[in-house]
């Protein structure tokens, strides 16, 4: 039995998956990579000055418990079609890389 409507309800959930975050391991800024851990200043060294930043509290896992910090949120895009780039700092470190929406 075919089940048109199953395929396009998938297909709008992929495309809405697409624009919510999600985690990423590095951001490439040129031939560079920034990680978690590294320092805002190699950010601003590597990346220049982020389009936007805002601050607020995440709810994070430190040493296996969810607690919720104050952080830093740097955005990043490269281009009007690539997809934008979170950069979450604490204390002056890279904690968290997510990729939003276009």
């Amino acid at each position: 039995m075919k089940l048109p409507h199953l395929n396009a309800t998938l297909a709008a959930s992929l495309l809405l998956s697409a624009t919510i975050e999600a985690p990423a391991d590095s951001y490439r800024c040129g031939r560079k990579l920034v990680r978690t851990g590294d320092t805002s200043a190699d950010v601003l060294r590597l990346c220049g000055e982020p389009s936007h930043r805002d601050r607020g509290q995440e709810s994070v896992l430190l040493d296996g418990a969810r607690t919720r910090i104050s952080v830093q949120r740097w955005y990043y895009r490269k281009s009007k079609r690539s997809l934008e780039h979170i950069i979450m700092l604490h204390q002056g470190r890279v904690i968290e890389i997510a990729v939003g929406g276009r």
